[in-house]
């Protein structure tokens, strides 16, 4: 058991996931592949002969070429069947159903031989599928052949194309039949089943005789005498030929044969899925529970009983037991590659790649700070150094950094995040000693660095946090906000004042929490359809941002998306967004649906002068046309004094990129900004298009927009549609595009695709 405090390597909810999906793999046959492949292997290195007791008479290739016109007629048939009775077989084993008509007495004089043999003849019972239909049709032998003879099927089912289970005993027409290899092996039994194969004998050991051979006497009682014989066609042209799992096409004799032998060797038994996902959850188990620090060697635990599993099944092959090994290896894989995706997580969040210092998250994490001092420094435009220092200068930057910070952090553990962010802690009987201890550091940081031949001057900003108030995270982001205001103050050291924890907590939590969304996956895209009114049919997607946080739920997106443009992440959000956009759109057009793809950008990011260049590229990598993409700009206020947003503006156009107004109507989207932008869209605000039906004014902005849009050559486009009255008005008013919950609303790409193949083709046109 885990010690006390420490954590399983998984969460139980974690092991019971993968537990309950190995069931579901076993249940649903989706873990046959393994099973498949390892039949195949063990069919490809046979190493058993077969006994010897059954051999094949085959009308074979060589049969065929001395046989006149190169057809082995019914004659030649019942020839053969008389020269192998004289050979004084144990049994024959007719493979032929004699069902095309015959006018030459060919029939006759075949139904004389076997009845000559009497009992020692086993006619074979085929059944086959009715082209073109699910039914199956069973052809008994012709009455002439009498009563003595016994009928044996020799039905199989392909599974993957290849013949992998035998029939025991075959249900059909209301009569139990045994099969062919039953009679071999004298096994029967009360009820139909089938059996597995044992894929361990060699085909090359069968013993195969001409028919020709048997005709002229060449082969006779020395070599079938006391013997079971099949009598099957083995011919290349003929039809009855087989694929046997490892092996190329075989005749189906081959199979009855080696079925026989599997069955003479005991009673085959198939214990499914569950012993080995048994034996696998119950193999892993105790390393689980002896805690996180174990997960280091879980993958090598996980190989070697994912090899014991595969070793068990193929030992109970020996013995004709049949495991499926499927289930049981989907539960070590699921388990070793959550264990390693829990590995990483926990190493990327808690030791800094560039310094291999503990990063900020194993500080936030740490035992209560209690009465220490937190102490923040930041490397002052550490950004433009990033950027400006080529090669791997900023890692000798860091370490330069860190050994000389480390100076100051004596006896206590120096903390480095990404961003060129330190931190550490001074304890208590030592916050006399700060103020000294931060002056010796800036005086160390007087002298330059040097780096390969550049010599660089770096500042440090130094914040403190003497509060003992608050969680870890909360002092250490009090910390920090303190040095961010030396920064912009340009003073050596800030401390921390209480008014600023409540602007503080919020911006840094937002920005640590959006960077572990976006990575986490609980920003995700949702995607809201567009159809032509007029027309019903798909003509376009929109791409909106989404948040659910794991604790607080559902976040408004006019909640994340201005505290984003306030934070500076805007950038990193919109090229999620449009990235997630692209590649959707992408795989529609893959479908066929010759749609556009809506993405907002708010105007501020206009004055990025490689906007445009990423979009190409993202354009470029998922094998979009940009004809397909359509911007819609928000708080177009930003455009007016930027020179930079125009040229951008102007650089879309040019890219071939179609340009929307979004929210026409309100805030800064008004009559100015529409020679700004030269939109080839307008989108009417859905306050308006949601009140026009109770508001006249409203109802007049709607249709003057709508009029504007098409005086301009544009598409106008409306939002917020819930009702069906809304979308007649709309219609009415000669409104081209609209969006909203009435027709569709904003969901996963996957439930999109979904509703979308469900829909009349009119819709998706």
């Amino acid at each position: 058991m885990p010690k006390l405090g420490q954590k399983m390597i998984v969460s139980w909810r974690t092991l019971a996931l993968s537990l309950l999906l190995s069931v579901v793999v076993g249940i649903s046959g989706a873990g046959e592949l393994p099973d498949r492949i390892m039949a195949m292997l063990t069919s490809r290195v046979a190493y058993r002969d077969v006994s010897g007791s059954i051999v094949v008479v085959g009308v074979d290739d060589r049969t065929l070429a001395k046989s006149r016109g190169g057809e082995f007629t019914r004659q030649d048939h019942a020839r053969l069947i008389r020269a192998i009775d004289r050979a004084r077989p144990k049994r024959l084993f007719i493979d032929f159903d004699y069902q095309r008509p015959d006018n030459n007495g060919g029939l006759q004089s075949i139904s004389a031989a076997v009845r000559a043999m009497g009992d020692r003849v086993v006619l074979a019972v085929p059944t086959r599928s009715v082209p073109g239909t699910d039914q199956l049709v069973t052809i008994f032998p012709d009455p002439s052949f009498g009563t003595r003879a016994q009928r044996a099927s020799i039905a199989w089912e392909y599974q993957f194309w290849q013949v992998w289970d035998v029939p025991l005993m075959y249900l059909t027409e209301g009569r139990l039949l045994p099969s062919f290899s039953a009679i071999m092996a004298n096994k029967t039994a009360p009820e139909p089943s089938e059996f597995r194969i044992d894929f361990s004998y060699r085909t090359t050991s069968i013993r195969q005789y001409s028919a020709i051979d048997v005709i002229d006497g060449t082969v006779g009682p020395r070599e079938l005498a006391g013997k079971d014989i099949i009598f099957a066609p083995t011919a290349s042209r003929l039809e009855d030929r087989h694929y046997l799992p490892g092996h190329d096409l075989v005749p189906g004799a081959y199979i009855h044969l080696i079925a026989a032998e599997t069955l003479r060797r005991g009673n085959p038994v198939n214990l499914g899925w569950f012993p080995l996902l048994a034996l696998a959850a119950l193999a892993t188990l105790p390393m689980l529970l002896r805690g996180s620090g174990s997960g280091r060697w879980f993958n090598g635990f996980g190989f070697a009983v994912a090899t014991g599993l595969i070793a068990t099944q193929l030992l109970l092959a020996t013995q004709l037991v049949t495991l499926s090994i499927g289930a049981g290896l989907f539960f070590v894989i699921a388990i070793g590659a959550n264990v390693s995706r829990s590995r990483r997580r926990d190493s990327a969040q808690r030791e800094n790649p560039v310094s291999g210092l503990p990063n900020f998250e194993a500080l936030r994490s740490q035992a209560a700070f209690g009465s220490s001092t937190v102490i923040a420094a930041k490397v002052v435009n550490f950004e433009d150094l990033a950027a400006f220092i080529p090669g791997d200068g900023i890692g000798q930057l860091v370490e330069q950094v860190t050994r000389r910070l480390q100076l100051a952090s004596q006896g206590t553990v120096l903390h480095h995040d990404l961003d060129g962010t330190f931190a550490w802690l001074v304890p208590y009987y030592q916050h006399s000693q700060i103020e000294g201890q931060l002056a010796g550091l800036a005086a160390l940081f007087n002298a330059p660095l040097t780096i390969g031949e550049l010599r660089i001057d770096v500042a440090i900003a130094f914040g403190v946090n003497d509060e003992f108030e608050g969680s870890n995270a909360q002092r250490l982001a009090a910390a920090l906000v303190a040095a961010e205001r030396s920064i912009r103050t340009r003073s050596l050291w800030t401390k921390y004042t209480p008014r600023e924890k409540e602007d503080a907590g919020w911006q840094l939590s937002f920005h640590s929490q959006l960077e572990d969304a976006l990575t986490g996956g609980d920003i995700w895209v949702a995607f809201q359809p567009q159809y032509g009114i007029a027309t019903k049919q798909l003509v376009g997607v929109e791409a909106l941002a989404r948040w659910t946080h794991p604790t607080r739920g559902p976040i408004p997106p006019d909640e994340f998306i201005v505290q984003a443009e306030k934070s500076q992440d805007i950038y990193r959000l919109t090229l999620f967004v449009m990235d997630q956009a692209i590649r959707s759109a992408a795989d529609l057009q893959q479908r066929g649906l010759d749609i556009h793809m809506s993405v907002n950008l708010s105007a501020t990011l206009l004055d990025h002068s490689d906007l445009v260049g990423t979009i190409r590229v993202m354009l470029t990598a998922h094998r979009l046309p940009a004809e397909k993409l359509t911007i819609e700009i928000t708080e177009t206020a930003q455009i007016e004094n930027s020179r930079q947003a125009k040229q951008t503006l102007a650089q879309l156009r040019r890219a071939g990129i179609r340009l929307s107004i979004d929210d026409y109507g309100t805030g800064q989207s008004n009559l100015e900004y529409l020679t700004e932008i030269e939109a080839d869209e307008i989108k009417i605000d859905k306050r308006f298009v949601m009140t026009m039906r109770d508001s006249q004014r409203n109802l007049e902005v709607v249709k003057s927009t709508i009029d504007l849009a098409h005086r301009l050559g544009a598409v106008a486009v409306a939002e917020g549609i819930e009702d069906a009255p809304t979308l007649a008005l709309l219609d009415q008013l000669g409104c081209d595009v609209g969006q909203g919950y009435l027709l569709g609303k904003p969901q996963l790409f996957s439930e999109l695709v979904n509703s979308l193949s469900t829909l009349p083709h009119s819709r998706t046109a």
